[in-house]
């Protein structure tokens, strides 16, 4: 029986992961949930007698899914590692070196995981960019869209950063090659420059596109989320995932068991 503490537990993901936690009574056991505000997490509509908590319990050998603030990152691993808590965290809008300076540390304690996106599709969709990129060559200009809710308050998307990512490191390319969306007298479009455009909108769930785009062809690859439970469910898949794992930081490819 996996112990599930849910940092974040009154926002759109948090419900979820507790939504489908509960579903889920022989594998995971709810042992609180953590917001701003004290209750119950019946009270957030969860079938669950656990209670719901202003400040993150200590419970060694409990699995922490978080899916709050950015804010409260640097706090909850380090929270996480004094207290023999493996932490999976899908919380966006964290600055890259906070992301590793804290789990360089944890990962001697504790087993941590941090993912932009917990789906199996955008999983798999990491390595089809890397590839394409390397193998279609500095010829192809390449451009991410991606589009969320209106009430998403980070851009861009930590999906499409990690789309980016995958392919500058198959290419030798660097955060410095990215050019966040283009206004006025841009010039030029520079060589190995990756666009990244943010679309804000109504109520979708998130949808990522890469154009690659060479003389005379296109190649659109991407994702569409029909709902926040593809994030739930790998989010519960990767705590599974760390609650059997020693010490050190994991990604969701280790999860799949694609490395």
């Amino acid at each position: 029986m996996i112990e599930l503490i849910v940092h974040g537990a009154a926002g759109r993901m948090g419900r979820r992961v507790l939504a489908l936690a509960a579903e889920r009574a022989a594998e995971f056991a709810i042992v609180a949930g953590v917001d701003r505000e004290p209750g119950t997490l019946r009270g957030l509509g969860i079938a669950s007698e656990a209670p719901l908590l202003t400040e993150t319990p200590a419970r060694p050998g409990a699995v922490v899914v978080d899916f709050s603030h950015h804010s409260a990152f640097a706090p909850l691993v380090q929270h996480c590692a004094a207290h023999g808590m493996a932490l999976v965290s899908g919380t966006t809008g964290i600055a890259p070196e906070v992301v590793d300076r804290e789990l360089a540390a944890a990962a001697a304690r504790i087993a941590c995981l941090h993912a932009g996106n917990m789906s199996v599709g955008v999983t798999v969709l990491l390595d089809a960019v890397a590839r394409l990129a390397k193998a279609l060559g500095e010829g192809y200009d390449i451009e991410i869209v991606e589009a969320h809710h209106r009430h998403k308050a980070d851009a861009p998307s930590g999906t499409a950063l990690a789309l980016a990512d995958a392919i500058a490191a198959a290419t030798g390319r660097t955060r410095r090659d990215y050019c966040y969306g283009r206004q006025g007298q841009t010039g030029a479009r520079r060589s190995g420059e990756i666009g990244i455009h943010a679309l804000r909108l109504g109520d979708v769930v998130g949808d990522h596109t890469v154009w690659f785009v060479g003389r005379g062809e296109r190649i659109l690859v991407g994702h569409i989320a029909h709902t926040r439970d593809i994030f739930a469910e790998g989010a519960l898949r990767a705590a599974a995932f760390l609650a059997q794992a020693g010490p050190g930081r994991y990604s969701m490819r280790q999860v799949l068991g694609l490395a």
